[in-house]
Order: structure tokens, then sequence, then C-alpha cells
């Protein structure tokens, strides 16, 4: 199966996004008339797009669900060549995990959980940490390129 969408995913990723395509606009102009018909409070309600949506849906999970077993298989079929990226999501990990640690789950908004407080600003120290880490790593690598 790997080889086969190694050699041919292409084509067919392409071959169903037509497909997709051509159903969503054989029901589109089929209806077009009935829907610029309708009220525009009935529109709302209207089928008509539905397959488009749905098509794009399932590929987008699809795509996603691909995505991930396929980084998986090469992660441990290439274990020793994926040491690098896997200690920079381990990384990753730990920063989150003391951004997370470091907040508070005290907010003033209505309706959200501390532990939705404490994940979002967890998020966003651990943002401000890698734009901090990347903005001195740029500093030093140019620092050392001008000596050299």
């Amino acid at each position: 199966m790997y080889n086969f969408l190694v050699k041919n995913g292409q084509l067919v990723a392409f071959g169903v996004g037509i497909l997709i395509t051509v159903l969503f606009l054989g029901s589109v102009i089929g209806g077009i008339s009935d829907f610029e018909m309708m009220p525009e409070e009935e529109q709302v309600n209207s089928t008509i797009f539905n397959i488009g949506l749905s098509g794009a849906m399932v590929l987008t999970v699809v795509a996603a669900i691909a995505m991930l077993v396929f980084g998986l298989i090469q992660v441990f079929t290439n274990l020793k060549g994926s040491v690098k990226g896997l200690l920079g999501a381990g990384v990753l990990l730990v920063l989150f995990f003391i951004g997370y640690s470091a907040a508070g789950g005290n907010c003033n908004e209505e309706g959200m959980s501390e532990a939705t407080c404490q994940m979002i600003g967890g998020g966003i120290i651990t943002a401000l940490a890698l734009v901090t880490i990347s903005a001195l790593a740029f500093v030093v690598s140019e620092v050392s390129n001008f000596f050299k």
C-alpha cells in the first residue's frame, strides 16, 4: 500500500478531489434554481451544499489520519534517524508542561473552566518561550557567523 501511494498518491488524491468536485457541482447546479426561489430564512436550512462540505470534512479527516499513521510508520521503521525529531517533540512537551504548571487557572471569562484557562495559559507561555529561544538562537548564530 505504501509503495502504491508513493507512486500514485498524488494521482489518487487529485482523482478523488475531482470526483467530489463533480458531485458537488452536480448537486448545486441541479438545485440552484430551487435554492434561489427560497426565502432567505429557509436558505439557511437548505442541504444543497452538504455534499461539498461533507466531502471536504472527510478528506480532511482522512488526510490527518494518513499523516499520523505514515508518520508513525516512518518513525518506527527508521528509529535511529528519528531520534532528533523525537527529542525535539519531547522538549516541546516538557516546555508545555512547565508552562501549564506555571499558568494560573483563574480567569475572568464566564463559562470557561479552570483547566481550560490553565491549558491556554500553558500554550501562551510555551509560545513565548519558543519565540525567546528562537530569537536568542538567531542572535547567537549571527554573532558567531560575524566572527568566522
